[in-house]
């Protein structure tokens, strides 16, 4: 509860201090006039209402509008179009529909944010084998900085929600269930497609295993086509919602006889105002790829995203604010390869015997090796997000590298 009341208070303290910081950013108009109530929930709330989070909340207003809104994924904004549209429904008859949204989307991240640290303490019970660590675990992920973001009206909660349950049921042995989580955190965010790294890691294990154990007896081709055709519906799975949206992107920013007339005027006029390309417009520049991506082509186009591409000396500051984070990182990894080298080199496909029983005692020398692929899922997502991204995301994703 501690631990709770003190990200409250960061996070009303960060409501006020970013209030007008992105004035000149996207932020569509609205075509109401507020009234008290919209005051109230802006006086609350507002704060949270900022970046990203207007795109998301823009997204369940009034759709993919803008071809820049396509960097950001479907699964939150429905799900909190939803909420507005039945638990808060009545709500509307007193303020306007986007303070409704708000609204939506603080209640919904509270709730995934209290589900993802009590998953977060199933699955450290697990993988670390203790209940004290396991607890410690979860409350470092509480009262880390980066968690204001589960509060705004971001994605963070949703995704991390979805990816810790999919861990979760994958250790547990679920794998259907495990890989509809993680095909989920793909609708989500787009590093959700990262994930399968979980299931297909676990599936050369479990062949790996399979081949040990059969290798007196001879071993079954049907087993063994059985267990490659499971895995390779599963990891398909996991691509479909990622594939989806793209489709439907591709529907709308490449159909030549999309009209404007879809669009409200005020979000038409600010999209001509501000230079935005709308459905009417034509097909896009990346409808003509041989592989016609939206997302990849508006991260390169729109925010600069690639190789080096934000190593500018104007970015040392955040370059700066995310040595803390990648510093811990870099030490955990650095920690675990020289404990578990030999582990490592196998790439964790060798029996585990006595690492499914991890002692408290062990931790004097660092990581079990249970901890194997979550330390692999680190490493990727920070050289990855170091290299090829805003250095910002070490920051605001910092609970992925804590799992």
């Amino acid at each position: 509860m501690l631990s709770w009341m003190c990200c409250i208070h960061v996070q009303v303290l960060f409501n006020y201090l970013i209030r007008d910081h992105d004035a000149k950013v996207f932020n569509p108009p609205s075509s109401v006039k507020p009234n008290a109530a919209d005051q109230v929930v802006d006086f609350a709330l507002g704060g949270f209402r900022r970046w990203d989070a207007v795109y998301f909340l823009h997204i369940a207003e009034h759709g993919y509008t803008y071809e820049n809104t396509l960097a950001f994924f479907p699964l939150f904004p429905l799900i909190i179009r939803g909420v507005a549209n039945s638990s808060l429904c009545l709500l509307q008859y007193c303020m306007s529909y986007a303070s409704v949204l708000l609204l939506s989307a603080a209640l919904v991240n509270i709730v995934f944010f209290v589900l993802s640290a009590m998953t977060l303490y199933e699955l450290g019970r697990i993988i670390l084998g203790s209940d004290a660590l396991a607890y410690r675990a979860a409350q470092f992920y509480c009262i880390n900085p980066a968690s204001i973001f589960f509060s705004a009206a971001y994605s963070e909660s949703c995704y991390v929600l979805l990816t810790f349950r999919g861990m979760l049921l994958l250790e547990r042995g679920h794998w259907i269930s495990s890989a509809i989580f993680f095909a989920l955190s793909g609708a989500a965010r787009s590093n959700g497609l990262v994930n399968i790294g979980f299931l297909l890691h676990r599936a050369i294990y479990d062949v790996v295993a399979l081949l040990h154990v059969r290798a007196k007896n001879g071993i079954s081709l049907s087993e063994f086509g059985l267990n490659i055709c499971r895995i390779s519906a599963l990891l398909v799975l996991c691509v479909v919602p990622f594939a989806a949206f793209q489709y439907r992107a591709y529907t709308v920013y490449c159909n030549r006889f999309a009209s404007y007339q879809d669009l409200p005027e005020h979000i038409r006029q600010y999209g001509i105002e501000m230079g935005y390309r709308m459905p009417y417009m034509g097909p896009s520049v990346w409808c003509s790829s041989s592989f016609p991506l939206s997302y990849s082509y508006i991260q390169s186009s729109h925010w600069n995203v690639g190789f080096l591409n934000y190593y500018e000396w104007k970015q040392i500051p955040n370059f700066l604010l995310a040595t803390p984070m990648a510093t811990l990182c870099v030490v955990m990894i650095v920690s675990y390869l020289w404990k578990h080298g030999s582990y490592c080199i196998y790439a964790g496909f060798i029996p585990r015997g006595d690492a499914e029983h991890v002692t408290e005692d062990e931790w004097d020398d660092g990581l079990p090796r249970t901890c194997f692929v979550y330390v692999v899922h680190t490493a990727f997502l920070l050289v990855f997000g170091i290299l090829c991204m805003h250095v910002q995301v070490v920051i605001t994703s910092s609970s992925y590298f804590i799992s």
